[in-house]
């Protein structure tokens, strides 16, 4: 299963709306959460074909609007719940563990943060325990994650003890650092975006990974949340003994290991250095051993 996050910010040139379904449809997700759709009414012509169901929470004051929508053939929604910040539905499961999944828009105004934690705490004890949230919460948990720095604040000492409190997880993502850039040419990046689930929902899916997707259209970045099996590929390499025996081999593996740093969660980091050697191991066995099947 896959559920797409992401800050459109308004849809409502034409033109911006065929990105946006494109940017959609290429990621085949199930489950799609759209914030900041400025739009009072959600019609069929808005959501196109390829989703059948959907449930909106309207723009206005400072919520910006929010769509949950879902693909029927491979999502069954029982019921859902629309609050001031949030759009929830609960979803059927087939081994009978039915879960909940909430898409938020947080308040960029202070006065109304409190209001947004508040409300997620209700959330938590009407959705637990297996509970997955995602969306652009308009707040930052430490200031390593703004590219400027900075100090800690209070709203992020909140958003802290909201997970410590829920016992909510919030992973890593894979590929990146920020989810969201002002686009200037200094520019100022942060992650305001991302997904949190509780250990129960995790246990559910314990395959679950985020990464973002390519920027489009928006200032966010789409996050994708992933919950099918790794698919590792065929192995990276064979490794021949005979390589060991050479007396350049070592020092030559470290020069290869130093010489590129890739980003990204530290599993991803690994496979992507493993391809890299692959190539260099491959062309300096050709060097050496030439055809090592004679």
């Amino acid at each position: 299963m896959k559920i797409i996050s992401w800050n459109i910010r308004g849809m409502g040139s034409r033109s911006k709306r065929r990105v946006i379904k494109e940017k959609i449809l290429t990621s085949k997700a199930d489950v799609v959460i759209l914030q900041e759709t400025r739009k009072e009414v959600i019609h069929r012509k808005l959501i196109g074909t390829r989703y059948t169901d959907w449930v909106s929470l309207p723009y206005f004051g400072s919520s910006g609007g929010i769509l949950v929508m879902w693909k029927t053939k491979s999502i069954s929604v029982m019921e859902a719940v629309i609050e001031i910040f949030s759009v929830s539905i609960k979803i059927q499961a087939i081994n009978g563990q039915d879960w909940w999944l909430s898409g938020v828009y947080g308040p960029n105004k202070v006065r109304d943060k409190d209001d947004f934690w508040e409300e997620l705490a209700g959330l938590y004890g009407l959705c637990g325990p297996r509970w997955c949230v995602g969306g652009d919460f308009n707040v930052v948990r430490f200031p390593s994650e703004k590219s400027n720095g900075g100090r800690m604040t209070r709203s992020m000492r909140v958003f802290n003890n909201f997970l410590q409190d829920t016992n909510m997880r919030d992973p890593n993502l894979l590929n990146a650092e920020f989810t969201w850039s002002n686009l200037r040419e200094e520019a100022v990046c942060c992650r305001l975006d991302r997904f949190i689930f509780t250990l129960e929902w995790e246990e559910l899916f314990t395959n679950a990974r985020q990464k973002i997707l390519v920027r489009v259209t928006s200032d966010h970045c789409p996050i994708e949340l992933d919950t099918s099996k790794l698919k590792w590929g065929p192995c990276p390499f064979w490794f021949e003994n005979i390589w060991l025996n050479h007396p350049d081999f070592r020092e030559k593996f470290k020069e290869w290991w130093k010489q590129e740093d890739f980003q990204g969660w530290e599993g991803f980091k690994f496979m992507k250095k493993l391809k890299f050697l692959k190539g260099k191991v491959k062309q300096w066995s050709k060097e050496e051993f030439q055809e090592l099947g004679k």
